[in-house]
């Protein structure tokens, strides 16, 4: 039977979050940098099966029984994460037993058996922090059992009184800390369930307390919301993100003591199948690790300090400095930080009118949306395209397009239908009686926190075409009118696959011709089934492919006559590699692209999205050398061998192109590509 070139999307993911798992094993990286990436792996796999899972299950319900493009139904598909998704968790708790031994030696203990040299500081945790807000439920018919909301943990307790055995739940309140800090001869991390249980006797002072058990819902996520007949979308997403908590229960993780006939009456009060439970020997919910990891800077990776791009002062006039040349830098190693004081000095200058940006995700606290409401108190023209949809951050955009219009901004809220996931920023600037317009495109949000942990490009432009296809952008996105004529700007949902696979077919002619033919994509994902197809047809005309994808990838690569010319691998490091850089040999032209979209369908049919060339040699040396770094990588990449990837680390010639980064990134601007 001839091998598939399809891999299925979730096993895909599954693979990935492997990956992310396997840096705790990675002895290079600092002690309490791999307990993180355990933390990490647990939040990830937390929105999966929100998302993920809870969506195949709907599929389901629904009836829907089509094969997807690796040839499985839904049901088969959750057969196999079901399968693999057990498989990493039993994996991830056999790392964390080693990490908790390791910690231990630095005096870091971790969830210890609450001993009676604990009990002073445990009973006064258990009656000043735990016992006033708890409030147990004993189950009976006038107290059925309550509503557990998504990831929210719960005790279910077994009581006796007069012979008669009672069950009991007490639902941990988000507002209860997970974990309290004690300082003693080591550091001691107690966990809040195990101080509750420990002390169960006072909740339940008439009651012979039998045993207690932990255990933790996930709930589907994965809900729609109907853009097309909502009247104000702003309303519509606050009480989507009530339902969300609500959803059909698609996973519970128990305490590996519950009995059987325990969890089939759980099961039955809580209305889930057994073939969602997921045992866990440690704690659950490893998420709560991610409080842990700050705990001793010496077990964490060295800081360093991002610098700024080359030939820029922070003391000169920012929009001068973008007049005489374009800035592209590559975050976290260049400094961030210029775009925020650049948004800033717009929101004091008198000479600025408008300013515009869109809006994906922002961090708390953000200094570049408090210089925007500034600007607008200033008198200035402040318009943001809020997407009300990022998940997982919808609250957090709601509050912000409140406080924008509060402020004197003018918020929309997109395309019906469409995401907006285009991350654009323009500055109109009146200049000798001129308007210049200072054009900020990039791979990633406008996030001063994520600006520091994950890799992307940022290029600053005064380029009076690109400003013309900037402000053609915005009056896309805030007034529906598509000039249908652009200068640099390919866009999403209409524009950015038909120029990709034009892109590929020109490659197909060059090595249909005897001539050189090459491509390098460097993107978080590829699943879009178009694009695949015409990957496999230039693999088999010879163009010879180079895949650096993060995270999902749908092909197999290496199959003899079919994908034997695309090679793929994986990079998980430090930092988040999050920017889409795309290159095509050209005739020699060498092409360089870069784009906020992944090559997915939802990109790239449901979103707004950016896919811009670089012309500039200069620019385009930047991002050459950064793809270059990537295929030299031999400490962080990971190579598909099938459906799986394999690490090989090089014993010597050693690079880890992020550390790599940290102390060369000005080579960047100046050092020959071997593309």
């Amino acid at each position: 039977m001839a091998v598939s070139p399809y891999i299925n999307r979730e096993l895909s993911w599954l693979e990935f979050n492997r990956r992310v798992m396997m840096e705790a094993m990675d002895e290079s990286v600092p002690l309490l940098e791999r307990l993180k990436f355990l933390a990490i792996f647990s939040s990830n796999l937390d929105e999966f099966f929100m998302i993920r899972v809870g969506g195949l299950r709907d599929q389901i319900e629904a009836g829907y029984d089509k094969l997807d493009v690796s040839g499985k139904t839904p049901v088969e598909q959750l057969e196999l994460i079901s399968r693999k998704a057990h498989e990493l968790t039993s994996l991830r708790q056999q790392i964390f037993a080693g990490l908790k031994k390791e910690l231990e030696s630095e005096g870091i203990v971790i969830a210890p058996n609450l001993t009676n040299n604990l009990d002073d500081i445990t009973e006064a945790i258990f009656n000043e922090e735990i016992y006033p807000v708890i409030s147990p439920v004993t189950l009976s018919a006038n107290n059925p059992m309550p509503f557990i909301h998504n990831l929210r943990l719960c005790l279910y307790v077994l009581i006796k009184k007069d012979g008669e055995i009672h069950h009991s739940t007490i639902i941990l309140p988000e507002s209860l800390r997970r974990m309290f800090r004690v300082k003693l001869d080591k550091t001691y991390f107690l966990f809040t369930e195990d101080i509750l249980a420990k002390y169960l006797h006072i909740v339940y002072p008439d009651y012979e307390v039998l045993d207690s058990y932990l255990l933790r819902v996930t709930r589907n996520a994965d809900l729609t919301l109907d853009e097309e007949e909502s009247v104000d979308l702003l309303l519509s997403i606050q009480n989507y993100l009530k339902s969300r908590k609500k959803g059909w229960i698609c996973r519970v993780e128990t305490d590996s003591r519950l009995p059987q006939e325990i969890l089939g009456e759980v099961a039955e009060h809580l209305q889930f199948s057994k073939d969602v439970v997921y045992v866990i020997d440690d704690i659950i919910d490893m998420t709560s690790l991610f409080s842990i990891v700050g705990e001793r800077p010496d077990l964490c990776y060295p800081p360093f300090k991002p610098v700024l791009p080359e030939d820029v002062d922070s003391t000169t006039d920012i929009f001068e400095q973008i007049k005489k040349r374009d800035i592209i830098m590559y975050r976290p190693f260049h400094d961030f930080g210029i775009v925020s004081r650049m948004v800033a000095a717009a929101a004091d200058d008198p000479d600025v009118m408008a300013i515009k940006m869109t809006l994906y995700r922002a961090n708390k606290n953000s200094t570049i949306l408090e210089s925007l409401m500034n600007a607008a108190r200033n008198g200035k023209h402040v318009s943001v395209v809020v997407e009300l949809k990022a998940r997982f951050d919808e609250a957090r955009n709601v509050d912000w397009a409140y406080m924008l219009e509060e402020a004197g901004c003018i918020v929309t809220y997109g395309i019906a239908g469409l995401k907006i996931h285009a991350k654009n920023l323009m500055i109109v600037r009146r200049e000798k009686g001129r308007v210049v317009r200072y054009s900020h495109m990039s791979t990633g949000n406008f996030n001063e926190f994520t600006a520091g942990i994950y890799t992307d490009v940022d290029y600053i432009t005064a380029d009076e075409d690109v400003g013309k296809d900037s402000a053609a952008m915005f009056n896309l996105l805030m007034g529906y009118t598509d000039i249908g004529n652009w200068n640099r700007f390919y866009l999403a949902p209409k524009y950015i696959k038909p120029k990709v696979l034009e892109l590929i077919d020109e490659e197909i002619a060059f090595a249909k011709a005897g001539k050189e033919a090459k491509m390098i994509v460097k993107v978080n994902a590829v699943i879009d089934r178009k694009i695949i197809d015409k990957l496999i047809e230039a693999s088999c005309a010879g163009v010879k492919i180079e895949l650096i994808v993060r995270g999902i990838c749908g092909i197999r690569a290496g199959i003899k006559g079919v994908t034997e010319n695309i090679r793929v691998r994986s990079i998980v490091g430090r930092f988040l590699e999050h920017p889409r850089i795309i290159y095509f040999h050209a005739g020699g032209k060498k092409r360089v692209f870069f784009s906020t979209a992944d090559w997915m369908e939802r990109n790239m049919d449901r979103r707004v999205e950016m896919f811009f060339e670089v012309t500039k040699k200069e620019g385009r040396n930047f991002l050459l050398n950064i793809l270059d770094l990537n295929l030299s990588d031999n400490q962080k990449t990971w190579f598909q061998k099938g459906t799986e990837y394999v690490k090989t680390k090089a014993a010597k010639d050693r690079l880890n192109y992020q550390d790599f980064m940290i102390d060369n990134c000005q080579k960047l601007y100046t050092r020959k590509a071997k593309l």
